[in-house]
């Protein structure tokens, strides 16, 4: 499985659920990831730039698309980022084979 770091902000309805709702937003989380054999690995509120902070691990980057169009469409989240965490010693391992020549001029 890869792993998906999901960094975003929430809408003023949705800052609001958080605040006066009863729903437990890590439960939610858990369900909508196991919806779709993903994993819930953490889910943090963060101070900064972004209100939030989800580790998940999917099959896939099309699980992940599919899991937060659904969530956008509820109007509870503004902007949101998803990154791929990739491993470094792969990464290492193919970028030692790659050829490369810059351009001169």
């Amino acid at each position: 499985m890869s792993k998906y770091i999901i960094v975003g902000t929430y809408s003023d309805e949705g800052a609001a659920g958080l605040v006066s709702g009863d729903t437990d937003r890590v439960e939610a989380m858990e369900a909508l990831c196991d919806s779709v054999g993903a994993k819930l690995v953490s889910a943090d509120i963060t101070r900064g730039l972004f209100d939030f902070c989800v580790m998940v691990e999917a099959d896939s980057f099309e699980i992940i698309a599919a899991m937060l169009l659904k969530v956008r469409a509820t109007g509870a989240i503004g902007e949101i980022i998803t990154l791929e965490a990739v491993d470094y010693k792969s990464i290492r391992g193919i970028a030692k084979g790659v050829k490369y020549t810059p351009p001169k001029g």
